[in-house]
């Protein structure tokens, strides 16, 4: 029956339907867990650079005169730094847009088993209805056949 082979198809898709949000759901995790890493590097960075700027800064008194070399090494040591931080921050960033375009995508994961459950409701109710009216059809027919079959064997007996 073409129903049923609907109803089933209908099924087939809200089953693809929620494995696609599942490993949607799975990426999201993923991201989630991958963005905290980076905010924690981001963390560790900056801490990092705060205690190399720290001791830059404390050891200048005690190094007396600076030649030019000297304080150019500072300055690139402090330059790596913040370079380091904001190479974690431009990671931070790019984790947090990942996270939300996979939060987007598990919503409209969502939003397609939605419609991919309510389709197959529709479907199984139409085959249900299908199914129902197949047996009020049969059973019309084998009580049409039980009358003729009655019929049959009175009117012999007249």
């Amino acid at each position: 029956m073409q129903v049923a082979a609907l109803a089933r198809l209908r099924r087939e898709r809200e089953r693809r339907a929620l494995q696609e949000l599942a490993a949607l759901r799975q990426r999201e995790t993923e991201t989630e867990f991958a963005r905290d890493a980076a905010d924690r590097n981001l963390q560790a960075e900056k801490h990092v650079q705060r205690a190399g700027e720290d001791h830059i800064y404390r050891s200048l008194p005690d190094a007396g005169p600076l030649q030019r070399a000297g304080l150019e090494r500072h300055r690139e040591a402090i330059s790596r730094l913040v370079v380091r931080v904001e190479e974690a921050a431009h990671r931070l960033d790019a984790a947090s847009a990942s996270l939300l375009e996979a939060s987007k995508a598990v919503e409209a994961g969502l939003a397609r088993l939605t419609v991919q459950t309510r389709d197959r409701r529709k479907w199984e109710q139409i085959e249900t209805r299908a199914q129902t009216a197949d047996i009020a059809r049969l059973q019309m027919v084998q009580e049409r056949e039980s009358e003729d079959h009655v019929e049959l064997r009175y009117g012999r007996l007249r």
